[in-house]
């Protein structure tokens, strides 16, 4: 059985797909962002509750701060910065998968294993091409995550940080300005803090989404096949089964990938919780300290021996509802754009 849903990137109107694409994916960010500000606090904030009653009072805390906007913290350079990150990142994808999908071919492996393998190195190079846009937005963006909010239920230790965050939000931080700030205080470097982490966590992250995503969907047509025999699917058929593939692939990814998340997440956003008091500072002339900078040996040993093995899956929750809510409507909307974005000639019957 071949992956009928498949549309070769060859085949595709980029200009059309890149126009639409953009609308389209920011729309999704909109929708769902609110679940990577809760996941990213909950990861970043020690003695955050973890879990969905942690997730809830994370939400309900910032919410009662900062109002709904509090949800929405670095929003802007989140969807302005991924512009060209995801050009970059679907290019590379779409490549990969064919150019892998080619070498595969004289090896006769079954559909599964070749459709598995395609998509897993094209979702490794996609995201491995993209990670030098990538890793300064996260960096921005999950630092002003971090700015106000209140106190993280259960997070005694961070009253006076959450002091000094409030001071900084009323200074209408915007993501250009810490920029600047971090690029000040830690030169350039400070823009690529955890490049290697990234690496580490989004690479295999994206590699194994979209490997799981080609597995799950073929899979589930052959059991489509079981139940209702072998005839031609519909449109219906189609988006049911890349649905259910969408929110089986979001759990499996986050669930193997989250502690690689908790480790990068605390390194890139490492002294951003006190964040507000060194940009104050620094408005000040003050310059801040760099001596001690944090390695992922460092945090990952610091974490374990703080919290145990409970502490890498602090955020699992809205990691898992985010990807598996993500993967649906993103993997959902990406197969309808190739289908709308595919030359007349080459579009398959739905």
């Amino acid at each position: 059985m071949n992956d009928r849903t498949a549309i070769d990137w060859n085949s595709l109107d980029k200009r059309r797909f890149f126009v639409v694409g953009t609308g389209l994916f920011t729309g999704l960010t909109t929708c769902l962002y609110p679940l990577s500000v809760v996941k990213t606090r909950q990861m970043a904030l020690e003695g955050s509750q973890s879990g969905l009653k942690g997730a809830y009072l994370t939400a309900r805390t910032v919410v009662a701060h900062d109002g709904l906007r509090g949800l929405y913290k670095g929003f802007g350079t989140v969807v302005f910065g991924m512009f060209p990150a995801r050009m970059i990142y679907l290019s590379s994808l779409e490549i990969s998968k064919s150019v892998t999908a080619k070498v595969l071919a004289p090896l006769n492996l079954s559909d599964t294993a070749a459709v598995g393998a395609a998509s897993f190195i094209g979702g490794a190079m996609g995201s491995l091409s993209s990670q030098i846009i990538v890793v300064p937005i996260d960096v921005v963006a999950q630092r002003l995550m971090l700015l106000g909010g209140g106190p993280t239920a259960g997070a005694d230790s961070t009253a006076r940080a959450v002091a000094a965050a409030e001071a900084a939000q009323r200074q209408r931080t915007t993501g250009i300005h810490l920029a600047r700030q971090i690029v000040r205080q830690e030169g350039l470097r400070g823009l690529y803090r955890g490049f290697g982490a990234s690496l580490a966590m989004f690479v295999p992250n994206s590699a194994i989404w979209w490997g799981s995503y080609g597995v799950w969907q073929q899979l589930l047509w052959h059991q489509v096949d079981r139940w209702r025999g072998h005839h031609e699917h519909s449109g219906g058929d189609i988006v049911s089964v890349q649905m259910a593939a969408g929110v089986l692939t979001g759990c499996t990814s986050a669930a193997l990938t989250n502690p690689l998340d908790v480790v990068k997440t605390r390194l890139q956003t490492a002294g951003s919780i006190g964040a507000a008091a060194s940009m104050a500072a620094a408005e000040s002339g003050a310059a801040a300290s760099s001596k001690h900078r944090p390695t992922w040996r460092g945090v990952a040993v610091q974490l374990a021996r703080q919290e145990g093995v409970a502490g890498f899956w602090r955020g699992v929750a809205p990691r898992m509802a985010s990807s598996s809510i993500w993967g649906t409507a993103m993997v959902s909307s990406y197969e309808w754009l190739k289908r709308l974005c595919a030359r007349p000639t080459d579009t398959p019957l739905a």
